[in-house]
């Protein structure tokens, strides 16, 4: 299964944070005890009563179905990218030293802050 790198289980677990509930409940209980509970393949195939096999073949099924998703709708790509600018707004502000009599300069402070907070949630 491609996640066995460590970068490639953050992708699926971030993947499955943010599509996870167009899984079906099978699919999200086999990730849950997978990434949450630390069970190897076997044991999940104990808990769901299936084959070792059929639980690798629904890991790799679900990975493909939640990189399809982000093909098509592009959430967490969207949400990394706002994370990134959102920081290096927040880097460029700092950088600048505060103006606190400057109006604008505060409501931007309060929207990074705020979009932070979005990204957070």
């Amino acid at each position: 299964m491609a996640a066995n790198d460590f970068n490639d289980r953050i992708r699926f677990g971030s993947l499955y944070e943010t599509y996870g509930a167009l899984l079906t409940k099978k699919q999200q209980q086999c990730l849950e005890l997978y990434f949450c509970e630390d069970y190897s393949l076997a044991e999940i195939a104990e808990e769901m009563q299936v084959s070792r096999q059929a639980v690798h073949d629904l890991l790799k099924r679900v990975e493909q179905t939640l990189e399809h998703y982000e093909k098509i709708l592009g959430f967490l790509q969207r949400m990394e990218k706002t994370r990134k600018l959102t920081a290096e707004a927040e880097a460029i502000l700092d950088s600048a030293g505060k103006k606190q009599d400057d109006k604008n300069w505060n409501r931007l402070r309060e929207i990074l802050e705020k979009l932070r907070e979005t990204q957070e949630n």
